[in-house]
C-alpha cells in the first residue's frame, strides 16, 4: 500500500474545521499583491485563532465549564448546534458583502475583537453566575463567538487569495494548523497533569484564550493589503432561495441532504460523552486526555479518509458513520444494560474513535456534494445545502434537548440509530466518483 506524501495541505486540512460556506468565487491574479513579511504574519494570526479556538471547544472545553457552573443538560445540548449554524449561516448571508470591499482585513479584524470580547464576558459570567441563568448567557455569548468566527472565515480566505501566491497558500494554513495543533497537544498535557481547578482556572483559560486573540489581532493588523477585487461575491440566501426546486428537481440531491440530515448526529453527540466523562472522573486529568484525544483524531483523519473520500465518497461517510454509530450503541450496551464502569482512558479513547469518524463523515460528505454537483453548479447545490443545514441542526439541536431530559445515554443512543438508518439511506446514493472516471 502506498501512502501519499504528507504535505502542508494534508495538515491543514486535517485540522481545519471550516465549513465552505461562504460562496466566493476565486480572486483573478491581477488582484493578488504578494508583500514581504506578510507570510508570516498570516502564519502567526492562524496559530492564534486555531489555538484559542481549541482552549474554547464547544465539544470538550465548553461543556466542561457548563457543567462547572450547575447549567442544566439540556443547555449544554445547544452548544454545538449554534457553534456550528451560527457559524456556517453569516458566511451564507454575508459573503457577498464582505466581497465588496475594497479591504477585507478590517472585517476580520472586527471578527476577532468581537470574539476576544466574549471570551472576556465569557469569564465574568462563570465567575458571576451559576445554573441556568450562567448556562444561557454561556451561550448567548458563544452565538455571538460563531457569527463573529463566520466573518473572519469569509476575510481570512480572501486576504490569504490576494496577498499569498496560489502555490504558496496551502504551505501558509499547512504550517499554522500543524504549529497550532502541536501546541494545542501541549494545552492538552497540561490539564492531564491537574487534578482539579476552580472555577477561577475556567476563568483564566478563557481570559488566556481571549490574550491569544489579541496576539492574532496584532499580528493581522501588521498585514499590508492592497485594495482591489471587489468581484466575486454571491448572495448565497437570495441564491439558495432561488434554487430550493433543486431539492424537487434532483431527488439524489434530496436524498443527499436527507442523509446529511441523519449524519449530523456524529457532530452533536460529543458533549454527551463529554457530560459522562466528566460524571465518572471530575478531575482536569480526563479533560486533558480529551483534548489530545481529539487534536490526534483530527491530525490522523486526512490521512485515512482522504484518498478514499476519491474513490467512493459515499462509502467514507457510510464507513465513518457506522462507526460513530456502533460506538455509540457499544457504550449504551455497556453504560446502561450491563451497568459497566468506564475506567481512566474510556472516554478519551471514545473520543479519540468518535472525532476520527466524525473528520470522515465531513470528508466524505464534502467531496459528495462537490462532486454531484459538478462544474457551475457547484455554488446552487452548496448555497441550498448549507442554508438547510445550518436550520436543521437548530431543529436536531432541539431534538437533542428533548432527549437530555431522559439521560445523556438516551441520546446516544437515538443519536446512533439514526446515524445508522443514515448509513443504510446513503446506500441509494449513485457513487458519483464512479460516474466521474466513466465520463472522463
Amino acid at each position: 500500500m502506498k501512502f501519499k506524501k504528507v504535505t502542508a495541505t494534508h495538515l491543514a486540512s486535517a485540522l481545519s474545521t471550516d465549513e465552505d460556506a461562504r460562496l466566493c468565487r476565486d480572486i483573478s491574479d491581477k488582484d493578488c499583491t504578494v508583500i514581504k513579511g506578510n507570510r508570516r504574519l498570516l502564519i502567526f494570526a492562524q496559530i492564534a485563532t486555531a489555538l484559542a479556538e481549541l482552549m474554547t471547544n464547544a465539544k470538550t472545553i465548553l461543556p466542561w465549564l457548563l457543567q462547572a457552573v450547575g447549567a442544566p443538560v439540556w443547555i449544554i445540548g445547544w452548544l454545538v448546534p449554534i457553534r456550528e449554524s451560527g457559524s456556517m449561516l453569516p458566511q451564507i448571508i454575508l459573503g457577498a458583502y464582505v466581497r465588496r470591499l475594497p479591504k477585507r482585513k478590517g472585517a476580520w479584524l472586527l471578527g476577532a475583537g468581537l470574539q476576544a470580547a466574549c471570551l472576556i464576558l465569557m469569564a465574568m459570567v462563570a465567575l458571576a453566575f451559576s445554573g441556568w441563568l450562567a448556562g444561557l448567557l454561556l451561550l448567548l455569548l458563544l452565538a455571538i463567538m460563531s457569527v463573529s468566527r463566520g466573518l473572519c472565515s469569509i476575510a481570512a480566505k480572501d486576504v490569504l487569495g490576494k496577498t499569498v501566491p496560489k502555490r504558496e497558500r496551502g504551505k501558509v494554513t499547512g504550517a499554522g494548523a500543524s504549529w497550532a495543533g502541536g501546541i494545542g497537544l501541549v494545552f492538552g498535557l497540561l490539564l492531564s497533569r491537574l487534578n482539579d481547578i476552580p472555577l477561577w482556572g475556567y476563568g483564566a483559560i478563557l481570559l488566556a484564550a481571549a490574550a491569544i486573540w489579541g496576539v492574532g489581532i496584532l499580528c493581522y493588523w501588521s498585514i499590508k493589503e492592497e485594495a482591489g477585487a471587489t468581484e466575486g461575491g454571491v448572495d448565497g440566501w437570495r441564491h439558495a432561495l432561488n434554487n430550493l426546486k433543486l431539492v424537487r428537481e434532483d431527488k439524489y440531491f434530496a436524498r443527499f441532504l436527507l442523509v446529511r440530515t441523519l449524519l449530523l448526529s456524529t457532530a452533536l453527540v460529543t458533549p454527551y460523552y463529554v457530560l459522562l466523562a466528566q460524571q465518572a472522573d471530575a478531575s482536569m486529568k480526563v479533560l486533558g486526555l480529551l483534548v489530545i484525544a481529539q487534536g490526534l483524531a483530527q491530525f490522523l483523519s486526512s490521512w485515512i479518509w482522504g484518498r478514499m473520500a476519491d474513490h467512493s465518497a459515499r462509502r467514507v461517510m457510510q464507513w465513518a458513520a457506522s462507526i460513530a454509530s456502533g460506538l455509540g450503541i457499544l457504550v449504551w450496551l455497556h453504560l446502561e444494560v450491563a451497568q459497566g464502569t468506564p475506567w481512566l482512558g474510556y472516554f478519551p479513547l471514545v473520543i479519540f474513535v468518535l472525532s476520527l469518524a466524525h473528520a470522515g463523515v465531513r470528508v466524505g460528505r464534502k467531496t459528495y456534494l462537490v462532486d454531484l454537483a459538478g462544474g457551475q453548479r457547484r455554488t446552487d447545490y452548496v448555497a441550498v445545502s448549507n442554508t438547510l443545514m445550518g436550520i436543521l441542526l437548530l431543529l436536531v439541536g432541539a431534538l437533542s434537548m428533548l432527549l437530555a431530559l431522559l439521560s445523556n445515554l438516551a441520546v446516544i443512543l437515538v443519536f446512533s440509530l439514526l446515524g445508522m438508518i443514515g448509513v443504510w439511506l446513503a446506500q441509494t446514493l449513485p457513487n458519483v466518483q464512479a460516474q466521474t472516471d466513466e465520463e472522463n
